[in-house]
């Protein structure tokens, strides 16, 4: 019996290209994801940056526009609640908004880089912003 090959199974190199080259966009995406969700330090205040807090905080936000006298019991990340007053909630918000923003504008900088191919890994764990 002869042996055949399956062409149909052949792996071209652009192929493998465009694989590697999703592969590292949603590397990018991850590392995105993780900064984004770390957390932030907000007039002293420890902010749960997660998808569930970001809605949290809007939300208080929204609030807190509707009504100035709005105040909230929020609970920091360490567990602690400290009473926050409109302008303090509305002053988390845009800063978790910012720190949000500023994650997504890194992914897309690097992304850029990566289409332009001047992207180094080196450029992964720089640029994001800092809890400071």
């Amino acid at each position: 019996m002869t042996s055949m090959i399956d062409w149909g199974k052949l792996v071209t190199v652009e192929a493998k290209a465009a694989e590697a080259l999703v592969a590292l966009q949603k590397r990018v995406a991850s590392i995105r994801y993780d900064n984004e969700i770390k957390g932030i330090s907000v007039q002293g205040i420890s902010v749960d940056t997660g998808r569930d807090s970001q809605g949290l905080i809007a939300g208080a936000c929204l609030a807190a526009v509707i009504d100035p006298t709005y105040s909230v019991n929020w609970k920091a990340s360490g567990g602690t609640f400290i009473q926050l007053s409109a302008m303090q909630i509305i002053g988390v918000a845009t800063a978790v908004r910012a720190h949000v923003q500023a994650c997504f504008d890194r992914e897309h900088q690097l992304l850029l880089a990566i289409a332009d191919e001047t992207f180094t890994e080196s450029m992964l764990t720089q640029g994001w912003p800092s809890n400071e």
